[in-house]
């Protein structure tokens, strides 16, 4: 009966708490307001509970309808009502930091996902150039290869353009893609003689562009460095759920070291890794062994197709206007 009684004013006090003072005050930061209402409060509450007391004591006889009795009932359930609707602003402060954490969470995996798929479409502009400078030569020497090419060239485009809105595709599409940037490579005049070797089941699921992005990063290295005459050797092997891939340079081993920045090249791998790897998934080495480097990138594959988060949002979208 003592809560019926006097709930108004805790729902009251709750109410005013939550919706005017959070906003209005601690929200902007104006901490003296906020003292100034809540000693408002309480003495607005001491006073409608006083009268309150009054009717309550006059009809439940619990004690003396006196002013002292008046006075500390109305100041005990006032108290009560203040520390609930305490209670109640915390909760809701922790609530709207908790969804702020969140939101400010998905908005920074988002941009990472943006700038990802921005670097993974974006073939380096050298290798594209002299991709299309050995499809000139082609056409201008008549070796009939040229159709090849641009077909080399444009499924790789195409591939780097819209495969990534995926977050895995099948290996065997990856290394169709890998075999065409080959193609294109071992075209060129001067080019660096690359072989590829795959053992093992390639129906399996990685995240686009880790194969391609890393072979085009290191041709384009090797060129920058001005180093032709070695040999790139690839060799992929599947073991269980697990693709071992080295990237093996035999040749000029000092030359390989000393003008490829290869921490550089090791953070950039493992930062394009994470956006969609856990940590405990992939593993990348860099290992010199007398007169060949081996760069090798062990990682996690998956059994299951899985469909990018802005996928999964857009058909969320279009389902709640359906």
């Amino acid at each position: 009966m003592n809560l019926c009684a006097f709930a108004p004013v805790f729902i009251a006090e709750t109410y005013f708490f939550i919706y005017y003072l959070l906003p209005n005050t601690v929200v902007k930061k104006k901490y003296l307001l906020f003292l100034i209402g809540f000693l408002l409060t309480y003495i607005m509450g001491i006073v409608i509970n006083y009268f309150t007391a009054e009717r309550f004591l006059a009809i439940t006889q619990f004690f003396p309808n006196t002013f002292q009795h008046r006075i500390e009932m109305s100041n005990y359930n006032t108290r009560w009502g203040m520390i609930i609707a305490t209670l109640g602003l915390g909760i809701k402060l922790t609530k709207g930091w908790y969804l702020q954490q969140k939101e400010n969470l998905e908005i920074l995996k988002r941009k990472a996902r943006t700038e990802m798929q921005s670097e993974k479409a974006r073939i380096h502009p050298e290798l594209l150039l002299r991709s299309l400078d050995t499809i000139y030569n082609d056409i201008q020497s008549s070796y009939n290869k040229a159709p090849m090419l641009i077909l080399n060239l444009s499924e790789v485009l195409s591939y780097s353009l819209y495969e990534n809105e995926n977050d895995m595709v099948l290996l065997k599409d990856e290394l169709l893609q890998l075999q065409h940037l080959i193609t294109l490579e071992q075209e060129k005049k001067a080019a660096i003689n690359i072989e590829m070797q795959i053992k093992g089941n390639i129906d399996k699921y990685i995240a686009p562009m880790v194969l391609v992005k890393t072979m085009e990063q290191i041709i384009s290295h090797l060129y920058k460095a001005k180093i032709f005459s070695c040999l790139l050797q690839l060799q992929l092997v599947m073991v269980d759920d697990t693709l071992l891939s080295n990237f093996t340079l035999l040749g000029e081993t000092e030359n390989i070291l000393q003008d490829i920045p290869w921490p550089l090249f090791i953070t950039n791998t493992q930062s394009r890794l994470s956006s969609y790897y856990s940590a405990t998934d992939f593993n990348v080495e860099l290992k010199q062994h007398e007169n060949k480097i081996i760069f090798s990138i062990k990682l996690k594959l998956s059994k299951h197709f899985h469909e990018t988060s802005s996928q999964l949002n857009t058909v969320g979208t279009a389902n709640d206007n359906l």
